[in-house]
């Protein structure tokens, strides 16, 4: 998959208005419910069995705490091919994870949005609701994951990895608004912040860092963008410039063998010499 092109721009560019839209609705109504919040929130509070519960809590831990870095870092040291690749990219990874988690928390704490009533919480929660860490953790985590993925993996694992980072960061966000700790408007911003932040990153990587292709088959398969893709084209022997003259065994002919020598005609006229190996003395004369 090539990492340069309009296309990670122009989502980042649309899920960045989106939510600078979603953000100035939550501001203007100080925090109260948008449209579909409270529906949500009440859908939530009728469907709740113990089991969906449990289940709920188990998800949502997931996309919090020391989980999302160990699952970068892995990426990381997996989406390299050296060992000094590897270490560059997990680093780089980690960067781009704890810089959209600054990024969440100064919008979190600008807007201020209040969270739904205690008393409907199904678990615990603390600070502000909008946008939500843990969709937006999650989201994160599983766009770099599928970076790392299609850029070392064959494309049938690269799907398959890509079909389950996105549906567990999907649950980690709807387990959110199924516990009654966030409104279904903090989810979807943080859905939108964290593709928003991958898509300005994607974007820079692609900028500062040489495109790399694992092509159709996988890692070392033939891709665009790769220099490894070009096939090596041997040299015409015109272009290998003139060949010696040869005998039969394909050694220079010999001293004696008849014809010229390529040797007396390659560096110009031989002087006249009275002797063997002598040039003319000044009182001979022709």
């Amino acid at each position: 998959m090539s990492r340069a092109g309009p296309p990670p721009v122009l989502l980042a560019v649309v899920c960045a208005l989106l939510f600078a839209g979603l953000a100035t609705a939550v501001g203007l109504r100080h925090g109260a419910p948008l449209p579909g919040d409270t529906a949500a929130h009440a859908w939530g509070l009728a469907h709740r069995p113990p089991e969906g519960v449990a289940l709920a809590r188990g998800i949502t831990a997931t996309g919090t705490g020391p989980w999302p870095y160990v699952l970068v870092v892995i990426a990381g040291l997996l989406a390299g091919r050296t060992a000094r690749e590897r270490l560059r990219t997990a680093v780089v990874l980690l960067v781009v994870l704890v810089a959209g988690q600054l990024v969440r928390t100064g919008l979190m704490e600008l807007l201020a949005r209040a969270r739904p009533a205690p008393a409907d919480w199904a678990t615990h929660a603390s600070g502000f609701s909008f946008p939500s860490g843990h969709a937006t953790s999650s989201a994160l985590t599983a766009g770099l994951l599928c970076w790392a993925t299609t850029r070392r993996a064959r494309v049938d694992l690269a799907r398959t990895t890509c079909t389950l980072a996105v549906c567990w960061a999907a649950a980690v966000g709807l387990t959110r608004v199924y516990l009654g700790v966030h409104w279904a408007s903090d989810v979807i911003g943080g859905w939108l912040l964290a593709v928003a932040w991958l898509g300005l990153c994607w974007w820079g990587w692609a900028r500062w860092l040489p495109v790399e292709s694992t092509g159709r088959e996988g890692p070392g398969a033939p891709g665009t963008g790769t220099a490894l893709d070009e096939p090596a084209v041997p040299l015409s022997p015109e272009a290998s410039g003139p060949r010696l003259p040869t005998d039969a065994r394909g050694l220079p002919p010999s001293s004696g063998a008849s014809g010229p020598s390529p040797s007396s005609e390659a560096f110009g006229p031989r002087l006249v010499t009275d002797a063997p190996g002598r040039p003319p003395s000044p009182d001979s004369a022709p």
